[in-house]
């Protein structure tokens, strides 16, 4: 397999976790926020809070998770000398589309999600297309800044460890385990350390 096929099988499993974990966050996180508000009689904050956790922090969270597990299972097959070698290319273009895979995060999450409340809540079309208006550009930004943020987490985890775990020789299960432990205690507390630095 040539360097550039590698990059290219990197950023198609990216692309594969975020659109599968988009969708399954967006709909899960809508059915628990239409059946928990709908039993305190608040079902018309159901899109909007649906909207504003989607870009402030799952959009980032998804891209970062589909980060984590790309590099994993890009770097089983591999020899781990191979692994040295391709690394510091793909930690770079990592980090370049997270940005785009955070927009097409939020989108297949907000799409889910709303589709989930209409049929679970009966949501006509006109309160779906007023959860925009409860969005701002203030809250793209708190979601692209956490995107990087946890991006870049990954980025050095995966430079100073990939390899390294690539060398044990464990099987893809264990590997997958390994990282999402050690890397989901890190990734939530620069989460909140984030999330109290930045406006409300």
């Amino acid at each position: 397999m040539t360097a550039r096929a590698d990059a290219c099988r990197f950023c198609r499993l990216y692309a594969i976790f975020v659109l599968a974990f988009a969708a399954l966050v967006g709909a899960v996180s809508a059915a628990q926020m239409a059946f928990g508000l709908r039993q305190v009689g608040g079902s018309e904050l159901v899109v909007p809070a649906l909207a504003l956790n989607a870009l402030r922090s799952l959009a980032p969270g998804v891209s970062g998770s589909a980060l984590l597990v790309a590099f994993v299972i890009w770097a089983h097959p591999l020899p781990a000398p191979q692994v040295r070698a391709d690394l510091p290319r793909l930690l770079k273009r990592a980090l370049l589309i997270s940005v785009p895979g955070y927009l097409s995060a939020a989108v297949v999450i907000l799409a889910t999600g709303l589709l989930v409340s209409a049929a679970v809540l009966g949501i006509s079309g006109s309160r779906l297309r007023a959860a925009w208006h409860a969005v701002s550009p203030l809250d793209w930004g708190v979601g692209l800044l956490g995107t990087l943020v946890d991006a870049g987490l990954i980025v050095f985890l995966a430079w100073r460890y990939l390899a390294r775990l690539q060398a044990g020789r464990s099987s893809l299960p264990m590997k997958l385990v390994l990282a999402w432990t050690f890397g989901t205690g890190l990734r939530m507390t620069a989460g909140l350390l984030l999330s109290l630095l930045l406006p409300a």
